[in-house]
């Protein structure tokens, strides 16, 4: 019911210490320096709609307890104001650190933490979820050279899914950003790639393609590597696997036999 309603999302960690009362809640006029006027809060933006508070972990620890007041009540209270004003809002949270963890050190108060944590949703990382990389790669090509064709090649696909990727989905998208800025063409390929690409997880990217010949895999390594995280992350399902490298079945059941490839537990 609140999906046509307004979407109100916060950095957390992007506004001032000292603002992010007045940011959250709202002000009357006179409340502080600089307030000439009232001013509605971001929660209040929200009222009927949701609010995203992105970064939670980063909340100082004395908002903390004003925010679990309003979750408990409802209500709001805007600096300087005398009377709280009721809301109905849906909160969502965000974090990318372990709060349980924050918990013990007590930078996160433990029931704040028990009120936000009614449905948690994981969001797993992009390592965890291969077969989304060539979707999300074509798709920042698309979005970012929207009146140009631009081809991706088959070995740097191959390339972009056998990475780790630290940085998740933003990393992904910086990258192709800077290769479509920088590319010779209208195919990116593997020497399109930065020349540091992969440094910060060589066991599973390999070297950049600029680096030294000796410590350059072939491009028949690289594609073995891919063949097999596919296979070991699928449990050597040939279909989910193909699904999972963006191929049809019969390719990768070709491949399979020019490496001479076969699941260990058939021997």
């Amino acid at each position: 019911a609140r999906g046509e309603r307004d979407f109100v999302a916060v950095n957390c960690a992007a506004i001032p210490r000292e603002l992010i009362e007045s940011e959250l809640f709202g002000h009357v006029r006179g409340a502080f320096t600089g307030a000439v006027r009232d001013k509605k809060g971001k929660f209040e933006v929200a009222d009927g709609g949701t609010l995203l508070l992105d970064e939670i972990s980063e909340l100082a620890i004395e908002l903390q307890a004003k925010l679990l007041r309003v979750l408990q009540e409802g209500a709001i209270t805007p600096v300087g104001a005398e009377r709280p004003k009721v809301l109905d809002v849906r909160v969502l949270a965000a974090t990318n650190v372990d709060l349980p963890e924050r918990l013990k050190t007590g930078r996160f108060r433990e029931d704040l933490f028990y009120r936000l944590n009614v449905v948690p949703l994981r969001v797993p990382s992009l390592r965890e979820r291969r077969e989304d990389i060539p979707l999300l790669a074509r798709t920042f090509v698309r979005r970012q050279s929207p009146n140009i064709k631009i081809e991706m090649a088959a070995d740097l696909v191959s390339r972009l899914i056998s990475y780790d990727w630290p940085g998740n989905v933003r990393e992904l998208e910086n990258l192709i950003e800077r290769m479509l800025v920088l590319r010779r063409d209208n195919k990116l390929t593997v020497q399109d790639l930065p020349s540091d690409f992969g440094s910060s997880n060589r066991g599973s990217a390999g070297p950049g393609p600029n680096e030294a010949e000796n410590a350059q895999p072939s491009l028949k390594e690289i594609e073995k590597q891919a063949i097999l995280g596919a296979l070991q992350k699928t449990d050597w399902n040939k279909s989910k696997a193909a699904r999972l490298l963006n191929v049809e079945r019969h390719v990768l059941i070709y491949r399979l036999k020019k490496f001479g490839l076969a699941n260990p537990a058939d021997h």
